[in-house]
């Protein structure tokens, strides 16, 4: 049984640094779908999400290294529902600290914000991220058919959701 540990810290603006070597990485590129992004690109991004609201927390190993973010956007508190985006350095993949910082954020986003509903989309060729969401308790409520270009070829694009009354259980 593993005894790793995270930790969910305020997301600080000396950690940009990190993020932008993140969204630059390959696979992140081909799962998020976009360009990549200068420094000062990521630091207008993560601006926007401050001014939109949006919680946005760093991913601490017991270790105190941050290995990732998780953040909850879209927050709209009148009909209880948020998206949930995460993203993990390429060398902290595989090694669980997903699967903790989305329970961790869940947990926040229901209990704390006193949301009914928590959902993210993914790619249709990330089947690692589709796993790992069904472990967690997200169902595929559906699908946009090849609505991605990656890579020379159409993907789909899929939304999955949980509800509190699920996530209690």
């Amino acid at each position: 049984m593993s005894t790793k540990r995270i930790h969910l810290t305020p997301f600080e603006t000396t950690h940009i640094q990190y993020l932008h070597k993140w969204l630059n990485d390959e696979r992140a590129i081909q799962m998020i779908g976009r360009t990549p992004l200068t420094y000062e690109e990521v630091v207008q991004e993560v601006e926007k999400k401050r001014m939109n609201n949006d919680l946005i927390l760093g991913i601490e190993s017991d270790e105190k290294e941050l290995v990732g973010w998780v953040f909850l956007k879209d927050i709209d508190y009148a009909h209880g529902r948020a998206s949930i985006g995460i993203l993990l350095s390429s060398e902290s993949r595989g090694h669980g600290y997903g699967r903790m910082a989305m329970e961790q954020m869940i947990d926040l986003g229901f209990k704390q914000l006193r949301l009914n509903k928590i959902y993210l989309t993914t790619r249709g060729i990330n089947e690692q991220a589709i796993e790992l969401y069904k472990k967690i308790g997200f169902v595929t409520e559906g699908k946009l058919r090849n609505h991605a270009y990656v890579e020379g070829k159409y993907v789909d694009t899929y939304f999955m959701g949980i509800l509190a009354s699920e996530w209690n259980k």
